[in-house]
């Protein structure tokens, strides 16, 4: 008999253990907000959580000061793939966390969007001052390259100010910008509308549950807005929703850094993003011939006291592929 077989077997016969599944089976968390949801102290989560990983049902990543947890994809760990889809399938019909556990994950999950958007509502008076600054030349251009024949209707994911729906509008007879501040979206309004030849668009609404139809979009653009968002499963997966068959992702966001600040001055949920991670939530939510490319810009975040941060970029993008089709990630590294 397989000894990690038994020991899998074994983690899985414990209550708490299993509401914890539960929960990261709807979002990655760090230890902290699983602690909150649970109404357990963190370290008898924390040692429950090591169990699990050692078993290689959660996997855990580190940035700066904080640890997030997340169910094992298959395939990534040392269970076998027959293990973890049985427990995707548990966690479908019979691994539900309970109504106090939804109640508790929901308001620390709406606690993220709320200080996401009022940390952009206060900037957004003040922008030209806070606006991230563009080094580099590429990035406008490289995100039209990304963007082949991209079709008449075009969306700006955490649009901001409007710095890229610009670019997309000289391409496009429709724009359609998405916002969660309702004080950036205006200010997006005021800078673009009259002004650009598409027709525009303006909607208020998360990355996760965007205000689209399905298939509404032959393009979708989302400019350093991934890193706001806690799950990025779930976010690939709605982008990808929005995307006519045959429609274009495209992605900018920053490469891992360690510039922790940006936790409590900019609401950024992550420290950057991994561009291979990303890929292969990409190819999960259905898009096929992703690629990406990194550091050909940087860019420079600004915060409180004068201090600054230059940052290395990504682009990534592919095509929304038909359904049971897919492709292999391609990276080029940008000069």
């Amino acid at each position: 008999m397989n000894p990690a077989l038994v020991e899998t077997l074994k983690a899985l016969g414990d209550p708490l253990r299993l509401r914890i599944l539960a929960l990261l089976g709807r979002s990655e968390l760090a230890v902290g907000e699983l602690a909150q949801v649970l109404g357990v102290a963190q370290p008898r989560v924390s040692h429950h959580l090591k169990l699990l990983r050692d078993c290689g049902l959660v996997r855990v990543r580190r940035e700066g000061a904080w640890t997030f947890c997340a169910l094992e994809r298959p395939g990534d760990g040392r269970v076998g793939p027959g293990v973890l889809q049985a427990l995707e399938s548990l966690a479908e019909k019979d691994l539900r966390p309970t109504k106090g556990d939804i109640l508790r994950l929901e308001k620390v999950l709406e606690a993220r969007r709320q200080r996401s958007r009022a940390f952009f509502d206060a900037a957004a008076g003040r922008w030209e001052s806070l606006e991230p600054r563009l080094k580099g030349s590429g990035l406008r251009h490289q995100a039209l390259s990304f963007l082949v024949d991209p079709g008449k209707t075009l969306v700006d994911v955490g649009c901001g100010a409007g710095f890229m729906a610009r670019v997309l509008a000289a391409r496009a007879a429709r724009v359609i910008l998405v916002d969660h501040s309702p004080a950036m979206l205006e200010k997006a309004r005021q800078a673009l509308e009259g002004k650009v030849p598409a027709r525009l668009e303006f909607r208020v609404g998360e990355v996760d549950a965007l205000p689209l139809r399905e298939g509404e979009a032959q393009g979708v653009f989302a400019n350093l807005v991934l890193h706001h968002v806690p799950d990025l499963g779930k976010a690939l997966a709605e982008l990808v929703r929005v995307l006519d068959v045959g429609g274009t992702l495209v992605v900018s966001d920053l490469l891992p850094h360690q510039e922790e600040w940006l936790r409590e001055e900019q609401a950024d949920l992550r420290l950057g993003i991994d561009p291979e991670e990303l890929a292969g939530h990409a190819e999960r939510a259905g898009l096929e011939g992703v690629r990406y490319e990194e550091g050909a810009d940087r860019i420079e975040l600004r915060g409180k006291g004068g201090r600054t941060a230059e940052l290395p970029l990504f682009l990534l993008g592919g095509r929304k592929a038909s359904p049971g089709k897919g492709g292999k990630t391609k990276k080029k590294t940008g000069s």
